[in-house]
């Protein structure tokens, strides 16, 4: 468990908070005892004074004892009250962290899996973008390889069909079920007194990698109707062409989303062994 600081290291401090956060009824007891106890106080004085105990020794230490038991007993209920409510919290946030460290790790597994899918799909859309770029340069007026041109046109249609779209929700479905649960258990957190560094930032990646998967579809949809209008001729290639690059830096975008969860979650860092950047082995073509 994370060190926290505790306002309520000393007894003034506990006793002060103990009364703030006191239940009404409580206090209103407590104003009750200690008007009995100041009253009881008064008399005590008056009978010294009026000598009226005599030698009832036995019966004054008796009324001494209730008359500080009434002082005592509100303070001790109060105190007693904001103890038993401070057990319950510290077992509750112990409970919570330990859900909390569980999601995590369920988050690292799930973002693991989709970054290994986005990533392979990264070096297969690299793949046929590269090819593409390749084969449609246009010399004196016609596409350097047509042929070429048109299969990779193809491949990268079908890599934004409406059913590659069907892989990304169930690769991003168990993403998403770990994250929304991740986000819950932070807003519990912060409204625990937590810092709200960690959910804050959490956010802004979960909000980008939304936004992000909506953006893909939006660019999937476009790009499928682009390349399906027929066979790529020197007039469209330019259109074509921004189209499936577009299309590799939103893919690619996703990767760099994930890892950053990933990273988040504890579990990043570094890439581990085997697993490279098709960006920086240049794969991926330039965007201009």
């Amino acid at each position: 468990m994370r060190n926290r600081e505790n306002p309520e290291s000393t007894i003034p401090s506990l006793i002060s908070s103990a009364w703030r956060t006191a239940p009404p009824v409580l206090r209103r007891f407590a104003y009750w005892l200690w008007g009995l106890g100041l009253l009881a106080v008064i008399l005590a004085i008056i009978a010294d004074i009026q000598d009226r105990w005599g030698g009832l020794q036995f019966v004054t230490n008796i009324l001494a004892e209730l008359t500080c038991g009434l002082f005592a007993l509100p303070l001790a209920l109060v105190i007693i009250t904001r103890l038993t409510d401070y057990q319950v919290k510290e077992l509750e946030r112990t409970r919570l962290d330990a859900r909390y460290d569980a999601a995590l790790k369920q988050l690292t597994e799930s973002v693991r899996i989709t970054s290994e899918y986005v990533e392979e799909l990264v070096e297969e859309v690299s793949a046929s973008t590269n090819t593409f770029v390749e084969a449609a340069k246009v010399v004196n007026g016609r596409l350097l390889d047509p042929e070429q041109a048109q299969k990779s046109a193809k491949l990268l249609q079908a890599l934004m069909d409406s059913h590659q779209w069907l892989f990304y929700e169930r690769v991003v479905t168990p993403l998403r079920i770990e994250g929304n649960h991740l986000r819950t258990l932070l807003s519990e957190r912060v409204r625990n007194g937590e810092p709200t560094t960690e959910s804050a930032r959490f956010e802004r990646i979960w909000n980008e990698l939304e936004s992000a998967l909506r953006h893909q579809r939006q660019i999937m949809t476009t790009g499928h109707q682009e390349l399906g209008r027929g066979v790529p001729n020197p007039n469209r290639v330019a259109r074509l062409r921004e189209v499936a690059i577009v299309h590799l830096h939103s893919v690619d975008h996703l990767l760099q989303l994930c890892r950053e969860l990933e990273a988040f979650a504890g579990s990043a860092g570094p890439l581990p062994p085997g697993r490279t950047d098709p960006w920086v082995n240049g794969v991926r073509p330039p965007a201009t």
